[in-house]
């Protein structure tokens, strides 16, 4: 809450919020442009490159504001007058991904070609490297030298930051934004813009909401803890079977039994090319497994489907986890879900010597 206080009578006046479209503020026309001029409107201390930035190959694209910050992170700035709307964090992602292949060079001659173009400016790669230096140096532990043309000789961040800045946000972009965060490390920032009026005046102010102030230090320590380890925060089934050795290229699965659906016309065998795939090795969306009994490949849960489609008709559009449905002879016939679930490591490979049968315990 913001409230006046008379210096003389020393009352004291609640200013209630108002949405900035109450108060005729346009977004671009004005929020970008404040923005631009006294980035720290957005809540932090930023070096603007470039505004409507548009210059992603192939792409008619614009992101409304391209920063860096202390750290020599770019940002990605998404503004919205009012409410953020429900694409507003995919946009973000989208343009995130569009400038994490920007190199330090090619930032700093976007931010003279802005500036240039912006009034009578005329500045030189010298002088837009000494803006860049003076600007890094608040936190670089050694000093930024200079290229032989002028430019910072600084190393980009190749993960650039998202900030999210709008008059407020709901579930529809907090849910995701958070489960970005927590589960794929991904460093977004939300900022509400709240408008005040009072007399002839606008007061605006920032207010970080995600992530909470209490909570940035331990975010900020669990990144720099994966980043060390080398290691994203989530591992998906396949890759983590064929990084442990549990599946290799080549091995042979078997539809599980138990899952075989009852009253149908066809018997289930381990040794029926039905009922069994080859690993491809591949990590694609639709090319991890060979279907033996013709030769295509599939998804786990691709092939998964379309068998349980071809025995009971059932649903394609039906949500499952192919990974539950298909075990493998060397482990004892548990399946894949299993392996993966229970950390299993490759020496613990073994087969029915006797009968080359799945071995179930």
């Amino acid at each position: 809450m913001i409230f006046s206080v008379n210096p003389d009578s020393h009352d004291l006046e609640h200013l209630p919020e108002q949405e900035l479209s109450q108060l005729n503020i346009l977004e671009r026309e004005h929020l970008e442009e404040w923005a631009i001029e006294e980035p720290r409107i957005l809540g932090e201390d930023l070096l603007v490159i470039s505004s409507e930035y548009a210059k992603f190959e192939d792409l008619r694209e614009r992101l409304d504001i391209l920063a860096i910050d202390t750290e020599g992170k770019l940002v990605v700035v998404e503004l919205k007058r009012d409410r953020a709307d429900r694409t507003t964090d995919l946009q973000a992602i989208k343009y995130a991904s569009y400038s994490a292949t920007l190199t330090a060079e090619e930032v700093q001659k976007d931010y003279r070609d802005f500036w240039n173009g912006r009034g009578d400016n005329d500045v030189s790669p010298e002088e837009v490297g000494e803006k860049f230096v003076n600007f890094l140096s608040q936190n670089a532990t050694d000093d930024i030298p200079y290229m032989d043309d002028g430019w910072a000789n600084f190393e980009l961040d190749d993960k650039p930051r998202i900030l999210l800045a709008a008059g407020s946000f709901g579930p529809e972009i907090t849910s995701p934004v958070m489960w970005l965060m927590e589960e794929y490390n991904m460093d977004i920032t939300c900022t509400r813009i709240e408008a005040y009026k009072h007399q002839d005046r606008v007061i605006l102010n920032s207010q970080q909401v995600i992530p909470i102030p209490e909570a940035e230090e331990y975010l900020t320590k669990r990144r720099e803890k994966q980043e060390k380890q080398g290691k994203p925060s989530v591992t998906f089934t396949l890759p983590a079977l064929l990084d442990r050795g549990v599946l290799e290229k080549g091995d042979i699965v078997v539809f599980d039994e138990s899952e075989v659906p009852e009253d149908i016309d066809r018997e289930w065998n381990p040794e029926d090319d039905y009922w069994r795939a080859r690993v491809t090795g591949m990590t694609g969306q639709q090319n991890n497994i060979e279907w033996l009994y013709n030769s295509e490949v599939y998804s786990f849960t691709g092939l998964t489907k379309e068998i349980l489609y071809q025995l009971v008709e059932r649903d394609k559009d039906n949500a499952l986890n192919g990974y539950s449905y298909w075990t493998h002879p060397d482990f004892g016939g548990r399946t894949l879900l299993e392996l993966r679930e229970d950390n299993v490591e490759r020496r613990e490979r073994r087969s029915d010597e006797k009968s080359g049968l799945p071995f179930r315990e």
